[in-house]
C-alpha cells in the first residue's frame, strides 16, 4: 500500500475541532469583514453555476460549497441536480471525511443521489497526482479550487503550475473555477492584516507575494478563455477551453 502523502503546515491545521469552526470563522466572518468576498453573494453562486455532471473539488474544506449547491432550494424541489459524481481531492483525511459526509447528507434523496469518491493526494506533486488520478482516464465537466492557492507554500510562480496539472482534468467543454486571497498588492483593513500576519507566520497561508498577474498568466497559459475578477482581497476566476499539449 502506498504511503500517504506528508501533511503540510496548511493542511495539518484542519483538525476535527477546527473544522467545526471553519464555516463560521472563514466563510462568515473572514469572507465578510477581512477578505470582502461574500460567500453567499459571490463564491457559492460561482460554484453553483459551474457545477457539472462530473466534478473534481480540490482542497475541499468542509464541503460547504458542493453540499449547498446540491441541496434542494425548497421542500418541494426534487429535481435531480446536474452533478452525478464528485471526486474530492485533499491532503487531509479529516477534511475529506467531513466533506464526503456533508455532501452525502445534502444528496440523500434517491432522486438527487451523487456518487462521492475521496482521494488523498498533494495537488502540487505531479508524480503522486498522476498515479492516483490519471488524467487520461479522468476528465471532469467542472473543477473547483476554492481558497487553495493561498495555502500552498512557495512563490506564486511555483503555485501557478497547479494550473498546468489541473488543465488535463478539465473536459474540452468543461470549466475550472476558483478563488484565492491575494497578498500585499491588495489593500488591507486591520482585520485582514492581522489574519494575514498570523496565518502566514504559522504556515497556514503563504501568500504575501501572491499577485493577480502571476496567477492569471498561469491560467492563460493553460486555457483559451479566462475571466478574472477581483472582489475585495480575493481573486475570483473562471477558465474554459483547456489548451491540450498536442495543440500548444
Amino acid at each position: 500500500m502506498d504511503k500517504p502523502p506528508a501533511q503540510t503546515a496548511g493542511s495539518s491545521t484542519y483538525t476535527p475541532f477546527l473544522l467545526k469552526l471553519y464555516d463560521l470563522v472563514v466563510l462568515t466572518i473572514s469572507n465578510s469583514y477581512a477578505w470582502h468576498c461574500s460567500t453567499a453573494a459571490v463564491q457559492l453562486p460561482l460554484f453553483q453555476s459551474s457545477l457539472g455532471r462530473r466534478h473534481l473539488d480540490v482542497g475541499v474544506g468542509t464541503g460547504y460549497y458542493p453540499a449547498n449547491a446540491l441541496k434542494p432550494t425548497s421542500s418541494s424541489d426534487n429535481k435531480a441536480p446536474p452533478c452525478r459524481e464528485i471526486v474530492l481531492l485533499d491532503l487531509n483525511p479529516n477534511t475529506l471525511d467531513l466533506a464526503a459526509a456533508r455532501i452525502a447528507a445534502a444528496a440523500a434523496n434517491p432522486q438527487r443521489h451523487v456518487a462521492i469518491r475521496s482521494v488523498v493526494a498533494d495537488v502540487t506533486d505531479p508524480s503522486t497526482l498522476l498515479r492516483v488520478l490519471p488524467p487520461g482516464e479522468e476528465k471532469f465537466d467542472s473543477v473547483s479550487v476554492f481558497y487553495l492557492l493561498h495555502c500552498l507554500a512557495g512563490p506564486p510562480e511555483s503555485k501557478n503550475r497547479v494550473f498546468d496539472l489541473l488543465r488535463d482534468y478539465v473536459a474540452d467543454e468543461g470549466v475550472l473555477v476558483g478563488t484565492t486571497i491575494l497578498g500585499e498588492e491588495r489593500p488591507m483593513n486591520w482585520l485582514a492584516r492581522r489574519l494575514m500576519t498570523i496565518y502566514n507566520s504559522k504556515g497556514i497561508f503563504d501568500n504575501w507575494k501572491d499577485t493577480r498577474a502571476v496567477f492569471e498568466e498561469g491560467l492563460r497559459r493553460n486555457f483559451d478563455e479566462v475571466d478574472v475578477r477581483i472582489v475585495g482581497r480575493t481573486m475570483v476566476f473562471t477558465a474554459r477551453r483547456p489548451i491540450r499539449a498536442s495543440s500548444s
